[in-house]
């Protein structure tokens, strides 16, 4: 992965990196807060040679000697008498594991290491364990028959009591805690995307599908109140979303141009619907006559969502009820709607007879595009159907929902009935900083009217005229 989709991908699962940032960190200030405090304190102990012949020597002497002395620390004699200067009531083991000594390099020092969860009882067994160890050493160090030892040694730095423990080290452990949490929220961020097969992305949409992108679908919370989108403002990028739509189609294939236009899914709520209603309300806008036909007669929803009648429509034309001139509704200039109409106990079986291909053909005498609402492809077969009767079909994929298996499984169903498939549509697309489909270029416009292919004839014509 590029940095620029890991960036992406921590912009889509924050909440996940956050989540785990701060689970991670309450586990490490929980951990903190449980582990027993232990404090630490330091006696420094001067070593130097009581033979002053020669310098030089006695101080190569000592150097070699003083890691050794260190080591006595934790002898028997020591111990002993650091548990009788403190009337402890430690085991020698106890004991033992809270001191320890240390000599550092090329320095004639010895640095003794009381711990305890006491930092009173730290600097006590520290100064008295320095005490032992020098009455331990000079004795060790005493030759036979001699009342003087060959070293010297002083207490330069007698312990006092710590103000903070060692251990726990709050901030290392808070920060560990950040750090843990920040790196396993970006790994399970990552591999949740990498396993993801939803599809986000328009040019995997249009790989998959193997074929072209019509039109990409900004999210927009308007949708509910003003399913037209271009009727719901000038400043709307879902509006342009759709003229870039129909511009594209209208292109899409200039010597064998479709004027019968399926809209389908592969699943439900991918918004098939309102796409088919907004593709059929902007080629009205450019001048084109559109008729809508709902033939998605399982759950047909256009009626409803443009506020018309829907006692009679399709089925009730097919059944010879009401002639197909009367069925059709006015829902803009140009712009018809041929409703579902009642609901019929057999919505395959209707949609697989040849009348609604007559039916739909007689349309092309009255308008120039009949835009086809019809059923998702997966559930049923009613949607494979109406596409096979249509010059191509429009296959519509929800951002974020519609896994790469549903297209596959989509664009299978439509070749089997031979359905000539145009290109597809990514809809509700969310717009964020840095999308590159949440462009704004309608703004250059928008204070400018939108003229339809209708009033740019009729400028042309009057340009003439007054010529």
């Amino acid at each position: 992965m590029t940095l620029r989709a890991y960036l992406r991908v921590l912009r889509e699962r924050w909440k996940l990196v956050a989540l785990l940032v701060l689970v991670s960190t309450g586990l490490a200030v929980a951990i903190t807060a449980a582990t027993p405090k232990v404090y630490q304190a330091d006696t420094q102990v001067f070593v130097s040679s009581t033979n002053t012949s020669n310098a030089s020597l006695d101080a190569v002497y000592v150097a070699t000697q003083v890691s050794t002395f260190a080591a006595i620390i934790d002898s028997p004699v020591v111990l002993h008498a650091v548990q009788q200067d403190l009337n402890l009531s430690l085991s020698d083991e106890q004991l033992k594991a809270k001191i320890t000594a240390t000599a550092p390099a090329a320095q004639s020092l010895v640095i003794i290491h009381a711990t305890d969860g006491s930092p009173g009882l730290a600097a006590a067994i520290a100064n008295s364990a320095g005490r032992a160890f020098t009455a331990a050493v000079e004795d060790y160090a005493t030759p036979v028959g001699s009342a003087r030892p060959s070293v010297r040694l002083v207490v330069t730095g007698p312990a006092v009591e710590p103000k903070s423990p060692i251990t726990p080290n709050v901030v290392l452990n808070i920060a560990l805690g950040v750090v843990l949490g920040l790196l396993l929220g970006v790994a399970l961020a990552v591999a949740r995307d990498v396993l993801d097969n939803r599809i986000k992305d328009v040019d995997l949409l249009a790989k998959i599908a193997h074929s072209p992108t019509m039109g990409v679908i900004a999210e927009d919370p308007k949708t509910p109140r003003h399913p037209i989108a271009t009727r719901a403002g000038t400043r709307n990028v879902r509006a342009e979303n759709y003229r870039q739509l129909r511009a594209n189609l209208q292109f899409a294939n200039v010597d064998d141009h479709p004027r019968v236009i399926a809209v389908t899914s592969s699943i439900p709520a991918e918004g098939k619907t309102t796409v088919a209603i907004n593709l059929a309300s902007t080629l009205a806008e450019a001048g084109f006559s559109v008729c809508l036909v709902d033939a998605d007669l399982r759950r047909p929803t256009v009626a409803k969502v443009l506020g018309l009648l829907s006692p009679v429509g399709l089925t009730s034309v097919l059944i010879h009820q009401i002639e197909l001139s009367e069925a059709l509704q006015n829902a803009g200039s140009s712009f018809y709607v041929l409703t579902s109409g009642p609901t019929p106990p057999n919505p395959g079986e209707v949609l697989a007879s040849s009348y609604v291909r007559d039916v739909i053909r007689s349309l092309l005498d009255k308008v120039d595009y009949v835009i086809v609402d019809t059923a998702p492809l997966l559930p049923v077969a009613d949607g494979s159907e109406v596409a096979a009767l249509a010059d191509g079909t429009l296959l519509v994929a929800r951002h974020g929902l519609t896994t790469d298996a549903h297209v596959k499984r989509a664009i299978d169903t439509l070749a089997r009935v031979d359905a000539k498939l145009i290109g597809v549509v990514l809809n509700r697309v969310p717009l964020t900083r840095g999308n590159e489909y949440g462009y704004t270029y309608y703004r250059a416009q928008s204070d400018a009217p939108t003229h339809s292919r209708r009033e740019s004839r009729n400028s042309r014509k009057a340009a003439k005229e007054n010529s």
